[in-house]
């Protein structure tokens, strides 16, 4: 999941500096690999505001991820931090972030495109060098606070993390569109090797895009009912 969360981040910072006219998204790498969904649609309704993205813990309810997980709600600690939701039970955690809304349902679609489509280790670390010098123009022109020696740290750390490329599969008939990341890490420390998979079910309904995240501990697998059936719960709270 801070895979996705630092990715977005940084798509986010830029996008905040230019508006619609992103240039990371627009130079996105076309990406490898087909993913299995429906033909594009776009779901009735007006265009969703920026206030949408301001009430997440109201979007995924406790009692949404109570009912999900198959515990009572009052054992979830709830936690709210620049505009992400999350819970935290003995047995697990879920989340819902990254909502963010574009000015038309086209670009809300293309950004939703380029973002969440396979790619290999190769075009991740080229697609963050685009970030990287994105920010170095958007420093030089007095339009962001980000120091990009620090922003090259993070994405230096990414590349290597993403190594392996990024993973998705597309989920039929859930919003316009939806991909869950299946990307499976491998890290090595004192000898032991450490496997986890993303479990973010990423989705878009008309100019939206939201995240949703699900995972129980102990052994690592994929969570894909689970977060389907959050980020349904998520789609009966929004407004028509």
């Amino acid at each position: 999941m801070m895979r996705t969360i630092l990715v977005l981040l940084f798509m986010g910072l830029l996008v905040d500096c230019n508006g619609d006219s992103n240039a990371t998204e627009a130079k996105s790498v076309a990406t490898a690999g087909a993913v299995d969904e429906n033909p594009p649609t776009t779901s009735a309704g007006t265009l969703f505001t920026r206030e949408i993205t301001k009430q997440p813990c109201e979007l995924l309810t406790p009692g949404a991820v109570a009912e999900v997980a198959g515990v009572d709600p009052s054992i979830l600690k709830q936690r709210v931090i620049v505009g992400i939701c999350s819970y935290s039970w003995d047995g697990g955690k879920a989340s819902l972030g990254h909502l963010r809304t574009r000015k038309t349902v086209e670009f809300a679609r293309s950004s939703f495109e380029n973002s969440y489509s396979n790619q290999t280790g190769e075009e991740v670390a080229e697609n963050l060098g685009v970030i990287d010098d994105e920010i170095e123009k958007q420093k030089a022109g007095g339009k962001t606070d980000v120091d990009p020696a620090r922003a090259k740290m993070v994405t230096g750390a990414m590349s290597n993390l993403l190594a392996g490329g990024m993973q998705f599969e597309g989920i039929a008939g859930l919003g316009d569109a939806a991909r869950f990341e299946t990307t499976r890490s491998e890290n090595q420390i004192a000898g032991e090797t450490f496997v986890s998979y993303a479990n973010a079910l990423n989705v878009l309904v008309r100019n939206l895009k939201f995240t949703v995240s699900f995972n129980l501990k102990g052994e690592p697998r994929l969570y894909r009912d689970e977060n389907v059936a959050l980020a349904e719960a998520v789609l009966k709270n929004l407004p028509d």
